[in-house]
């Protein structure tokens, strides 16, 4: 299966060229799409990895819409069965694009997979539980990865691998979310259509977890991102527990934020 494997370019040119010097290795005769989301000249980063394709925006268009346009380029090479959305800041640091996709054939009901997120070379991401009642999802985080093949809610767009048949049954990533919670929503939906969402412990990132941006904007843009979350899945009789995160977490998280770089 050719996987395209598609990355935004946001933040440092170093972040990014890090990222790619890595992967040169891993793609083998995959296809790397480059989607530039600042206004900076990345002819440096094209030259590392041949065949590169770039989609140079010269602006930051969020992270969904950017996805998309890679997607959509992808998929006029008929060969791609998968796409593959990587974050700048990861890394792989053992298994393969190709094991990874064979969790496809393993699991035949598997729509969307991650490799096992490895935080800050700390925690180990065993995926997440979507809370119905707040809107939100919470990630287990272990100093162990699991042993075997999970099933989970919800796994981060930092590291997901969608089969193309998901993209052709659900569409695209829902451009309303500028910056997280789009992964929240398209796994439920791919969910809601009948595909399961796994974590492969075969394979491990390495994850530097946002380094494009700032604490304060990742939290603003989390807390945006939540209310437009909650206003499209959360029934009336949620909106009381719902409102309280936005009204009393986030607000206290952004306060926090303002004293970390």
């Amino acid at each position: 299966m050719k996987i395209a494997v598609i990355i935004i370019h946001y933040g440092q040119l170093s972040t990014t060229r890090t990222c790619l010097l890595a992967l040169r290795n891993k793609l083998s005769t995959h296809q790397l799409i480059l989607i530039n989301n600042t206004s900076y000249d990345v002819a440096e980063l094209l030259k590392i990895i041949p065949g590169t394709k770039l989609i140079d925006n010269q602006t930051n268009l969020g992270f969904a819409k950017a996805v998309n346009q890679g997607v959509a380029l992808a998929s006029s090479d008929p060969e791609v069965g998968a796409y593959l959305l990587m974050n700048n800041d990861l890394s792989f640091s053992f298994g393969s694009l190709d094991l990874l996709a064979k969790t496809f054939l393993s699991k035949p009901a598997c729509g969307i997979v991650s490799p096992v997120l490895h935080h800050h070379q700390a925690l180990y991401d065993w995926g997440g539980k979507y809370n119905k009642w707040t809107g939100m999802v919470k990630h287990r985080n272990f100093e162990q990865k699991p042993k075997t093949i999970l099933t989970v809610d919800h796994v981060a767009g930092a590291a997901m691998l969608v089969k193309r048949e998901v993209v052709d049954n659900i569409g695209l990533l829902d451009e309303r979310f500028f910056l997280y919670y789009e992964d929240l929503d398209y796994c439920l939906r791919a969910a809601k259509a009948g595909f399961s969402i796994h974590i492969n412990p075969e394979i491990v990132a390495e994850h530097a977890v946002s380094t494009s941006s700032n604490a304060l904007t990742r939290t603003l843009s989390q807390w945006r991102s939540h209310i437009v979350f909650v206003a499209k899945y959360l029934p009336l009789t949620a909106f009381p527990t719902a409102i309280l995160v936005d009204i009393l977490f986030y607000p206290l998280i952004t306060f926090k934020s303002l004293f970390v770089k």
